[in-house]
């Protein structure tokens, strides 16, 4: 029984030491601006005083969208890595904006020249890459 003991309690140590290693790196993938950003609500709901339907808030787009953009777009388009139009920069921005929205979310899902798919931003929604590009194209103009 004894000699069962010690190869356990290193499988158990082994365990534990795994757990707390990735605890620890996925505790610190966050800053506290972007938890902020993620705690945020969506939007909000008012009733008036007469009892008439809620009216939800709709400035969603633009908040999310910039989340993103901090978040996954910056890297490259905020120096003009590769070739990227750097955001803001109008003359950059003008070409691809003419192309249409259709154009350039289809660019940044599929990928386009040095332009990898999605941005590399695997798990965002292709709803939450359309928002980050209206937020793009709305400071770009």
């Amino acid at each position: 029984m004894r000699r069962l003991g010690l190869p356990y309690l290193g499988i158990m140590l082994g365990a534990l030491l795994a757990t707390s290693l990735s605890y620890a790196t996925l505790s610190g993938s966050l800053n506290e601006k972007q938890i902020i950003l993620r705690l945020k609500p969506e939007g909000e709901v008012r009733i008036d005083a007469t009892g008439s339907a809620p009216i939800a808030k709709q400035t969603v787009t633009l908040e999310v969208g910039q989340q993103h953009y901090e978040e996954v777009c910056h890297v490259c388009h905020g120096t003009g890595i590769g070739g990227a139009p750097k955001f803001g920069d109008k003359a950059d921005w003008a070409p691809r904006i003419a192309e249409g929205m259709d154009v350039l979310l289809k660019h940044a899902i599929e990928g386009y020249k040095a332009m990898p798919a999605r941005g590399t931003c695997m798990n965002c929604t292709d709803d939450e890459i359309k928002k980050a590009i209206e937020y793009i194209v709305s400071q770009s103009k």
